[in-house]
């Protein structure tokens, strides 16, 4: 069986919670060394460009660090570079490529406090949250390492076609693969990278704007493990130029993206207009919890808040719909209100912060655009407003009394914003959640096991979970749940952390000789 990181679960069982403390708080200040500097693109060697873009802290809106705003003719070097280069690193072989990444793990794992210390400053999240986002990446490692050696390279004998044939499958990489990653996982980064790359592929990250240090650092770390510089390269900047050329260059043999529907339904649709090629893309939801009267209300309260405003509902997974059953809407309302009242709101390096900022300006200005919305669909639980000052924070919202028709109810926000609606049967809820184009993750509280299996058996949702107090819809763990989407939210069906996700990286070829 896999066995998980958990780096403070571990040291909260043995007792040694203040050394996770003293350690996160060492690390916070060795972070502060990797700010005020300009990083390069790494393309072989250093590069640097005319433009620049900069990483602006959550925390305060101040810049931290400088990055390329990467060129056209940039993104063709390194794609030309990449597939010059990407048989060769095939040719290592699969039990060296994981050996390679394996050592990757190893020096990622020894500077966990320091990748996650800069994450609280890079996208706003608390220890706790950040520390469990390493650990996942050091997960997504390992599981895929262990994976690609299990399966032995992907090559299986077939055998005879005829007497005189000896036939095997191997499975063989595509070339090169773009990797544009989301901002709210440095996990998914780590992650979407690995996937392509120990199975034979060179791979060009794009990293997400909102955290690049980390996302450079990794990618250093990778070289200095054994990854050629000439297979993986990292290439900052914006979608319009990185993105869409990397969509649109016939040399990139795959992409691997997250994030939201508009952008990439737009790459899928750019990637494979001149030809087939995989696009595996998770595009977000619109995650929903369903309470029924025969819930455990304690539980339910925690695993709604804890699903809903755990990173300011920045995830994927992140509940943003709510249906209470009609005999305990309103005490279940009141229960609710009560408890996120509890939340508090705060700079992510304080321990004692739950809430952090939201990702960056457009996202703080996005929560506001959205506050008249509140009261002109239903009315206001708790929450919001927008906080004022320094840094980009905003209050844990709860919306109720929507019709099934507003926005509130059918659009992605990633934003702190619950909508809550009214329901009388386990049916007509399902069928409520079935109706909508997004399907990843979604979550019921109930004690009665025919209600969970109901569930279970009707929801068209990638992952499902039940009376899950932690998270009620959140927390997928690498080996344990494959994290996929359906519908509108993923474009293959197939999970991360999961033994179908690497056979995505690779095509099949059938080899014969005959005697």
């Amino acid at each position: 069986m896999f066995e998980n990181e958990n780096t403070f679960g571990r040291l909260q069982q043995a007792g040694k919670e203040k050394e996770f403390d003293s350690s996160y708080e060492k690390a916070l200040k060795e972070a502060e060394s990797y700010f005020g500097k300009e990083y390069p693109n790494l393309i072989s060697g250093e590069v640097v460009e005319e433009k620049k873009i900069e990483d602006i802290s959550p925390i305060d809106g101040k810049k931290i660090a400088t990055f390329q705003l990467s060129s056209k003719e940039s993104v063709e070097k390194a794609v030309n570079m990449l597939h010059e280069n990407y048989r060769a690193w095939y040719n290592f072989g699969y039990e060296e490529r994981a050996r390679i990444l394996l050592g990757a793990y190893a020096l990622i794992r020894q500077n966990r406090y320091l990748i996650s210390a800069i994450e609280a400053f890079e996208n706003g999240k608390n220890r706790y949250e950040a520390m469990a986002d390493v650990d996942e990446a050091l997960d997504f490692i390992r599981y895929y390492a262990l994976n690609l050696i299990e399966n032995e390279g992907f090559v299986r004998f077939t055998g005879k076609g005829y007497d005189n044939e000896e036939s095997v499958s191997i499975m063989k990489p595509y070339g090169v693969f773009a990797v544009i990653p989301p901002f709210n996982f440095y996990a998914i980064t780590v992650g979407m990278t690995v996937g392509p790359l120990i199975t034979g592929n060179a791979v060009v990250l794009k990293p997400s704007s909102d955290i690049p240090i980390i996302s450079y650092l990794t990618v250093k770390l990778m070289h200095e493990a054994g990854v050629p510089k000439e297979v993986l390269a990292f290439v900052s900047g914006s979608g319009g130029i990185v993105g869409r050329t990397l969509a649109e260059h016939p040399k990139i043999g795959g992409i691997v993206f997250t994030g939201s529907r508009e952008v990439g339904m737009d790459i899928y649709h750019r990637a494979t207009e001149k030809g087939p090629k995989p696009v595996i893309t998770e595009m977000g939801g619109k995650d929903a919890i369903i309470v029924t009267a025969k819930a455990n209300m304690q539980k339910a309260v925690e695993g709604v808040v804890r699903a809903s405003f755990g990173y300011a509902g920045q995830k994927c997974s992140a509940s943003s719909l709510l249906f209470v059953q009609d005999s305990i809407y309103d005490s279940f309302l009141e229960k609710l209100k009560e408890r996120t009242s509890k939340i508090i709101i705060g700079d992510p390096r304080k321990k004692e912060a739950f809430l952090n900022p939201v990702v960056n300006k457009a996202a703080f200005e996005k929560f506001k655009s959205l506050q008249e919305t509140f009261t002109r669909e239903g009315k206001i639980l708790t929450g919001g407003k927008a906080i004022d000052g320094s840094g980009y924070y905003v209050e844990p919202t709860i919306i109720y009394d929507l019709k099934a028709d507003a926005s509130l109810v059918r659009n992605e926000l990633f934003l702190p914003i619950l909508a809550v609606r009214k329901f009388k049967t386990l049916q007509e809820a399902v069928n409520e959640v079935n109706s909508s184009e997004y399907g990843l993750t979604g979550g019921i509280f109930s004690e009665d096991p025919a209600e969970i299996r109901y569930y279970f058996d009707n929801a068209d949702v990638g992952v499902l979970y039940a009376n899950r107090e932690r998270g009620g819809s959140t927390g997928a763990k690498v080996g344990s749940q494959p994290f996929v989407g359906w519908k509108m939210s993923g474009s293959t069906g197939k999970g991360t952390g999961s033994f179908y996700y690497l056979a995505q990286f690779l095509r099949e070829q059938a080899q014969t000789i005959a005697h």
